[in-house]
């Protein structure tokens, strides 16, 4: 049967992906990425790589998108939703198993799914931004990227690893999917994708578990965020033992490569050091901080009629998170030479960015869009 989405023919895919396992070439590979680019036009393919995994877990399929360091500072201080523009794709050989029995229609279904979560669905990201302004929600706490390059990239890896995994099939099976799933079955490879989940479930045991482990980069990077000189030799013994364990390459790569940004820093960091640090700060994201303070106060007002007309949970954690966000940006400027007059406004501003995420996060009559009231309980932030 012939596939067919927006007039593109699957067939050369199918054809390839069915062979991978005993021509896995650059030749092959190329060809898959040069489908890949065809068919998806809003990310890039950067590269497509076959992984021999014959000693370490079954990891199935990673599709990485594009972030650097310098782009946590953009994705964690940019309230709107985005898709990526690049990615990396990563095949294990496990899943070219004989006794798997994946057709080639399944194979190419599940590149199709786990692409979809990084080229079309915004929803990825969101839910990595909700997850980190959940917990600066409940702990009343932010901090600052900008004075620190090793920070910066432990988040990157974090970040990959959160957007790669919460709409990756492999890292939540027998959870809701999301929308790229409707996005496979318009290219007409639904049941192909339900019938491959099937048989990986029933294939591969320890595919079963019910422990989300989404997040656990993410939470860790957190943690470590909080006393990150204390912490930051450990966070390097913790990354370099999980190069031993991950079977993915991609994911050694990421790895190893924090580790070295984090192992290069200056040790103690000194006041000058935290200096030379500072000017890893780029022009760009700068100007983003400025261009951010000069609209605060008209910013505070928004928020404020945006909290008193609220009727659901997804705008209180939208208010939540542009608290958040409005916050850090705040209080990475009161780090710089500025009056005493502005700095008693920025930190006026604080105060009432704090005082509407109090409001927006406790307990709150939310008017039903159907009939009469419901009660919502929002985490306490203090």
């Amino acid at each position: 049967m012939e596939r067919t989405a927006s007039n593109f023919d699957f067939k050369i895919l199918e054809v390839t992906l069915a062979k991978l396992d005993s021509d896995h070439s650059s030749s092959a590979l190329s060809k898959i990425k040069n489908e890949l680019n065809k068919f998806f036009i809003k990310a890039k393919c950067k590269d497509v790589f076959y992984t021999v995994n014959t000693d370490k877990l079954f990891f199935g399929m990673r599709v990485y998108p594009v972030i650097s360091g310098e782009d946590t500072l953009r994705l964690l201080g940019d309230e709107h939703t985005e898709s990526f523009e690049g990615y990396y794709v990563e095949i294990d050989s496990k899943l070219l198993d004989p006794m798997l029995y994946l057709e080639p229609g399944e194979l190419v279904a599940l590149l199709l799914h786990e692409i979809g979560h990084i080229a079309y669905d915004t929803d990825t990201i969101d839910e990595v931004r909700a997850q980190i302004d959940s917990y600066f929600a409940r702990s009343g706490e932010s901090f600052s990227l900008k004075s620190s390059k090793g920070l910066r990239e432990l988040f990157a890896y974090a970040l990959k690893d959160a957007v790669m995994k919460t709409g990756s099939i492999f890292a939540k099976l027998g959870n809701t999917e999301m929308v790229a799933d409707s996005f496979v079955a318009a290219c007409g490879y639904g049941p192909e994708l339900e019938s491959a989940m099937k048989k990986i479930v029933s294939g591969i045991s320890y595919m079963r578990q019910e422990a989300d482990t989404r997040f656990i980069a993410l939470s860790w990077a957190l943690r470590i965020a909080r006393e990150f000189d204390i912490f930051r030799i450990p966070a390097i013994r913790t990354l370099n033992k999980a190069i031993q364990l991950t079977g993915s390459n991609l994911e050694k790569k990421e790895l190893k490569y924090t580790s070295r940004v984090l192992s290069t820093m200056d040790e103690p960091v000194s006041e000058g050091a935290w200096e030379n640090v500072a000017n890893f700060f780029s022009k760009k994201a700068m100007e983003y901080k400025r261009n951010g303070i000069k609209g605060i106060k008209n910013d505070v007002y928004e928020l404020n009629l945006r909290l008193r007309a609220a009727e659901d949970m997804d705008e209180l954690m939208s208010i939540i998170r542009s608290c958040n966000t409005k916050i850090s940006i705040l209080q990475d400027y009161l780090t710089e030479d500025i009056p005493d007059y502005e700095r008693e406004d920025v930190l006026g501003c604080i105060q009432m960015l704090y005082d509407i995420r109090q409001k927006a996060s406790s307990d709150k009559q939310i008017k039903s869009r159907y009939s009469g009231y419901i009660q919502v309980t929002y985490p306490g932030i203090d």
